[in-house]
């Protein structure tokens, strides 16, 4: 299966065998809604180059992420493992391709292969440990911190030098007001670490940003890397970190 997707990766040869022929790649646009809450889970998606987000939606419409996933994990493992509806809203962060499978073909699969089991749980509990760190940072740490941790997530799963963002997309991810948003990325713009252009944020001093960041960054990939191995993305941060240094505006 050529693929990006750690998971898919990572399956066995008999995993892989009995899950390939029913595996679909297929293209999600921005802002795609893949799961709403109280809706039943009728797939399972394997991000390649396409990043989700995962967000908690309140009553009054207001929405604030708790995990984004990118070709590192999946979304919908649990829900689909024990037949159940989404409790979140799920859509496209950054459009691209994914590697769904229907929640009945996985399940079916993993009640019979004890390595795809353990597999799965891995990717939710390092799924959950990051949702259970943003909740952590949305309480303590200031926006700015906040928006570089974000920014620098969505940059590593994408190994681009920028992020195809809208503001108003940051301001819902962050749980803030787009005038907010549109503040703090005027300063950040201000001091030389990115570029703002329609639709794109350009990262352009990626030490300065991970300087400016709060703890939950580095926690976030220590999590991932003790619960699923090394972080696929790891490389291509620190290839774009060189990169960053290298265009440092110091």
């Amino acid at each position: 299966m050529q693929t990006r997707n750690y998971v898919l990766r990572a399956l066995t040869a008999a995993d892989q065998s009995a899950l390939e022929p029913f595996a679909q790649t297929v293209a999600l646009a921005s802002g795609e809604v893949l799961y709403e809450p109280d809706y039943p889970v009728d797939w399972v998606y394997f991000p390649n180059t396409a990043v989700l987000s995962v967000v908690t939606v309140m009553v009054d419409g207001r929405t604030v992420e708790s995990d984004t996933v990118g070709y590192e994990s999946v979304v919908g493992v649990l829900n689909a493992l024990g037949s159940c509806v989404a409790v979140n809203r799920t859509f496209t962060q950054i459009p691209g391709s994914v590697i769904r499978l229907s929640a009945s073909r996985l399940r079916h699969q993993a009640a019979r292969s004890a390595e795809l089991r353990k597999l799965l749980m891995r990717h939710a509990q390092a799924n959950l440990a990051q949702a259970h760190q943003s909740v952590a940072c949305n309480a303590l740490h200031g926006l700015n911190q906040r928006l570089c941790r974000w920014l620098l997530m969505s940059q590593d799963r994408t190994a681009e030098d920028g992020v195809r963002l809208t503001q108003q997309y940051l301001a819902a991810m962050l749980g803030v007001q787009r005038t907010t948003v549109t503040e703090a990325l005027g300063e950040l713009a201000d001091a030389g670490m990115i570029r703002q252009g329609r639709g794109r944020i350009d990262i352009l001093d990626r030490p300065r940003m991970l300087a400016e960041s709060c703890e939950c960054y580095d926690t976030v990939r220590a999590n991932l890397e003790q619960l699923i191995g090394r972080d696929p993305s790891r490389d291509g941060a620190t290839a774009a970190a060189v990169k960053g240094r290298s265009g440092s505006t110091r």
